[in-house]
Parts: C-alpha cells; structure tokens; sequence
C-alpha cells in the first residue's frame, strides 16, 4: 500500500500535509503479524453492511436500519450526562487486529486501506466507554505534543459519529517507528464505536488528502514511514481462517501464485481506487462488460463487496433461490445452494477468482444466508473488501500508483 517514489512523493507534497519524522529502520522493512482477538462468532452481515455503508456516506435502506440498532448517543468524559454505551461486543467474525504501540503504549487496531485517520480510544473518554479497551493516555507519554487549534470528525449519515482532538507522538509498528506522528483522540463518540471492544482504535492506511483533521490535514503513518522503506510498496496477505500479516518496504514472493498483476491507482478521491470493468460468472461463464462500472476501492475496512446492481443481479441470478429484498436490497439464499466462482476485472486484464465459498457472508436463519456480494445501492463506486483480500494477496504500490493482485500461496 505505500510507496516512496518520485510520483507519490511529489503528492505527498501537493496534500500540503504536517510531517513527522521517520526513524531509521535496519532492514527498511517490516512486516506485522494480525492477532485472533476474541472467540469466533457468528457474523453479522446485515451490521456489516449497514457499518460499509454509513462509511462511505450513503443512505442506509430504511428495511436494513430497521434491522440494526442506529446509535444516538454520543458520551464523552467532559459533556453534561454520560449518554448511554452498549458493552457487549456486536457479533462478528473473529477480530484479526494489529499491535500498534503509541507513545509506548500498546494498543490492537484495525488497518484500513479505505481511510486516512490514525484514531485512538484514550483517557479523555468515559471509563464506561472504553470499558474492555485497551487506552492511550498521553500524560504518561513522554513525547506526546498537543496539536493547538487541532480537531477531527468522522460523522456518517445515521448520527453515529466519532470526533476530538488532535496531538502527535512516537508511533512504532513491527520496529518502524515514526516521530512527531499525529494521533488523533476521540473525546465523543457515539456507542457505534464501542460495540467493537476488541479494536482499540483505527490506522487508515489511505491517502492524506481525505484526513479528517482541521484546519491543516495530516500525514498518515504510511506516508511518513515512506523515506525509511526499502521498496515503496506495503502488502495485505489476508487468508481465510488464518491470522494474515500486513508488510511494509518488500513483497514477500513465496505468498503469493505466479506474477502479481498491477492495476494504475486513481488518487484523486484519496482512496486506492482502480477500473474494474467486466466479470463472469462460474467456471464457464461468459465474459460480461459492466456497461456503467464506477470505479473499485480496494478497502481492507469493509467486509463485503459492494458493487453495481448490474454485477450483483448477474451473480446471484446464477443461485437458485436466491432473492433481493425490497425493503433493504439485501441479497440472501438458500444456505445449502452452491454457489459458483466470481471471476472480476481489477484493471485493464487481470480476472480475479472469488470462490463461491467465500460469497456466503453469514447465517440470518435456520437455512437462509447472505451473500458476500452486496449492492452499492447505485452510488457509481464499488467497494472491494475483506471477501476480495481473503482470495488474493494485495500489492499497495505508492510509487508507481498501482495496486498488484495474486491469488494467495
């Protein structure tokens, strides 16, 4: 995901972005094992597509809110009242989160690929909400530094919300470390962002340009790692029922089948976002054109994959009995239906193989699932998450602008 050649630089620049200081690293390269938290539980699809779209902004189905509970209530150490905070963690998959130590503090956090905000539950918050977290507290961080005049937001459109202040510290990640980091610390948020107690927090791996942080946005960990990496590239090894790894500064060959193959990244939106144009449908399927593709995120923050109603109807008319609720748009079937390979375009050449087994997400009943391929609700970007990751190994290349694909060793 990161790479620290001329083209990126040269963007990292034109964001006008803070920096911070890279320490040395030996080897210029690091790579950091994801840890199982928690017990497997069932998954809940319907939160996790609820969760995929308030990200991205996009109004959720009023059948699908219905389904899960909006959080309203925002708790914060210093506001009048103390709100209200669920602590029972939402059902889920495992939690395959990464060690992140700030300011000598070890705090689990999720990688996301589909954001640029490195945010941390601290001691400025109630200790009913952070309740089962582990908690940054920079007065025991010696190198902590306020960010005067700072703040951040993250607010989507159901009223859940996380927002605070701003300051910097010494960031380590497998051994990289970098000085001077902004860390943003949430003083309000809403119970969303609790329900989760196996995260201590979120390090986007996007790019700067879509940071939250006011008036002046800041770099990510990436970006300011980027002078000391060997290559200028990260990469996501994230395989079904295993732990997975992120590196950073090499491209481990021995992970991966045959050569990676690159799709040219749009930066524009902020985001890792490539062409992806046609698909098929089973072993024999014919090649289809998606006439009115909008463009893919590869998003290791998402669960699913959202993509055009025209990809999505074309899937899963190919599964008997599957359907498309009206009042949600949530794509469900018949538990013990077969479910056939999906084969997708990232770039200009290179078809991508989903097995059919990773297309069923959850169980919503005795004999009804939901797929791992959802609609994205006509919104014109398509949204490429873990069920992708989980059937190739991701190149993130951040000098040469392109994202490399295989499938997985």
């Amino acid at each position: 995901m990161r790479g620290l050649c001329g083209s990126f630089v040269s963007i990292l620049y034109l964001l006008s972005a803070a920096s911070a200081a890279p320490a040395k690293i030996g080897e210029k390269s690091f790579k950091i094992h994801r840890r199982a938290i928690g017990s497997p539980k069932a998954r809940n699809g319907v939160a996790e597509l609820s969760k995929a779209y308030r990200k991205y902004g996009w109004k959720v189905p009023e059948g699908l809110s219905n389904k899960v509970q909006i959080p309203q209530n925002i708790s914060t150490k210093h506001a009048g009242g103390e709100g209200t905070v669920k602590t029972t963690p939402e059902e889920g998959d495992v939690s395959f989160l990464s060690p992140v130590t700030v300011g000598g503090q070890t705090l689990m956090m999720d990688f996301d690929t589909g954001s640029s905000d490195l945010w941390v539950f601290n001691s400025h918050l109630q200790p009913q909400v952070t309740q089962g977290h582990s908690v940054y507290d920079p007065s025991k961080s010696s190198s902590f530094k306020p960010m005067e005049g700072a703040s951040w937001k993250i607010h989507y459109g159901d009223s859940s919300a996380a927002e605070g202040i701003v300051g910097t510290d010494t960031v380590n990640i497998g051994g990289a470390e970098v000085q001077g980091q902004a860390v943003e610390l949430a003083t309000q948020v809403t119970d969303s962002f609790t329900d989760d107690v196996s995260s201590d927090g979120l390090l986007g791996l996007g790019f700067g340009s879509i940071n939250t942080v006011r008036p002046q946005k800041q770099k990510t960990f990436f970006e300011n790692v980027l002078p000391s990496l060997d290559k200028p590239v990260f990469t996501a090894n994230l395989k079904h029922h295993t732990v997975g790894s992120y590196e950073f500064g090499r491209i481990d060959a021995t992970q991966f089948k045959g050569p990676l193959a690159y799709a040219k990244v749009d930066p524009s939106q902020g985001f890792w976002q490539i062409d992806s144009q046609s698909f098929s449908v089973g072993d024999n399927g014919t090649k289809q054109t998606n006439p009115n593709a909008g463009p893919a995120i590869i998003d290791s923050g998402t669960s699913l994959i959202l993509a055009d109603d025209a990809v999505v109807r074309s899937y899963w008319r190919q599964v008997q009995g599957a359907q498309i609720a009206t009042d949600s748009g949530t794509v469900t079937f018949p538990c013990n239906a077969q479910l056939p390979d999906f084969h997708v375009a990232l770039g200009p050449s290179y078809m991508a193989t989903v097995p059919g087994e990773l297309m069923n997400f959850s169980r919503l009943g005795a004999n009804k699932c939901m797929g791992g391929m959802q609609s994205n609700q006509g919104q014109g970007l398509q949204v490429y998450g873990d069920v992708l990751f989980k059937a190739q190994f991701v190149a993130f290349d951040g000098g040469n602008m392109a994202v490399g694909f295989a499938p997985h060793a």
